[in-house]
């Protein structure tokens, strides 16, 4: 189910605002681009909108990162990794949730290096979890390893071309505003970055919204409720469960507002995910804010991060125009097993198609629509799931050892403007 990327940009946020207030001193001068270049690009790929790149720790275990605006530290999320390397933990951190309860166990290494294509950061401390909390590799259905954020952000100037694919590290004395970009004011507070944007609630209530710009986040648009007034859940909304946070799954709606609009840029009908108060925990927040912008409507754009002049510049790609979706099936699937080739069905939202035709939480899925799923990845799954409405979905499920097959249609339950 594609909502649950959704809120992983909420799991990263817990992870940088609550575990790095007194040791966010990695040694951010410590990355450079080699061979003098002016700039590096690298190669990326595309998981439910979220950019994950290749990288090596100590340049001989080849790792992938999700690259994240969201996170201050960079962060390991499988201790196996740094025990191969028989690297030292220089502390433990423990992270209590409601009641005390133990809910996050980590440690800090230090004089780490990072190389990247073209770039290496030396000496750099890196966040690893006791457990694989975030689940990445499931979520996403390819191996992905940790996060990087703020110490390249704050190194370089960091664009990003969506549709080639590419991340490209600026030396900051070199970079030139590109032409034909729209440049668009930035803040950066407790290391992320915010712009103000024009929400459009409906045909009466609107307001300059606050947002977190987060590539480390899947969905287009995430508002919180409590922050403002004018802001509420509409009508026509779904309840789901929109993700998962370090204490389980994260439960709010969905719905469609009217329009965002920021610059020269507007965006109509767009999907937005409102978590449930209990699961949005801002007051462990440094910074007041509305919501958050994510990879969903970045995509859309070729976009340059400048933390030094505080600056965002955008363009115009050929996705700018494409309808925003959400999950219609009302399937969430991990994807499990060593390669990664199980797709498991974790959660049914109530009243879905999915629930109607008798689809069942711990049935595995074995053909999607004709196609033996070994040749189908996570990504194909949600880009169907999110079509459009009436679609017809075949699926043969295994359960109890026995292949049934399913036959729904998608619907979409929001009202557009």
């Amino acid at each position: 189910m594609r909502r649950i990327f959704k809120y992983i940009a909420l799991i990263f946020f817990l992870v940088s605002g609550v575990l790095l207030p007194e040791y966010a001193v990695s040694q951010f001068l410590g990355y450079k681009l080699m061979y003098n270049r002016k700039k590096a690009h690298i190669p990326f790929e595309l998981y439910n909108n979220l950019v994950v790149i290749p990288l090596k720790l100590n340049g001989v275990v080849p790792l992938n990162f999700v690259v994240d605006t969201g996170v201050r530290s960079s962060i390991i999320t499988e201790k196996l990794i740094i025990d191969i390397l028989k690297l030292p933990y220089s502390r433990k951190i423990t992270v209590n949730g409601p009641g005390d309860n133990i809910i996050l166990e980590a440690y800090v290494v230090n004089s780490v290096d990072i190389v990247l294509e073209g770039a290496i950061g030396s000496e750099q401390s890196i966040l690893v979890l006791e457990e694989d909390y975030l689940q990445l590799r499931n979520y996403l259905g390819t191996e992905v390893h940790g996060l990087i954020g703020f110490d390249i952000f704050n190194r370089f100037i960091v664009g990003f071309d969506y549709s080639k694919r590419v991340m490209t590290l600026h030396e900051p004395k070199n970079f030139k505003p590109p032409r034909k970009y729209a440049e668009v004011p930035m803040a950066v507070e407790d290391t992320k970055p915010y712009i103000f944007a024009k929400i459009q609630m409906n045909d009466t209530t609107m307001l300059y919204a606050k947002l977190m710009v987060d590539s480390g986040a899947s969905h287009a648009i995430m508002l919180n409720a409590d922050s403002h007034e004018s802001i509420s859940v509409p009508p026509a909304h779904i309840k789901t469960q929109i993700g998962r946070g370090l204490g389980g799954p994260i439960l709010g709606k969905i719905s469609i507002i009217k329009s965002l609009e920021f610059d020269k840029f507007e965006f109509s009908n767009v999907v937005v995910s409102f978590p449930e108060p209990e699961f949005y925990p801002d007051s462990i927040g440094l910074v007041y804010r509305n919501g958050t912008i994510g990879g969903e409507l970045l995509s859309r754009f070729k976009v340059i991060f400048d933390y030094f002049n505080k600056k965002i510049y955008f363009k115009k790609t050929s996705d700018y125009r494409k309808g925003f979706g959400y999950n219609m099936s009302g399937i969430t699937v991990v994807a499990e097993g060593e390669e990664l080739t199980n797709f498991k069905i974790t959660d049914i939202r109530k009243g879905s198609p999915a629930e109607k035709a008798d689809i069942r939480v711990d049935d595995f899925i074995t053909n999607l629509n004709g196609v033996d799923i070994d040749k189908v990845t996570l990504s194909d799954m949600y880009k169907l799931f999110n079509y459009k409405h009436n679609k017809k979905i075949r699926l043969t499920i295994e359960r109890d050892g026995k292949l049934i097959q399913k036959v729904f249609r998608l619907e979409d339950h929001l009202v557009s403007y």
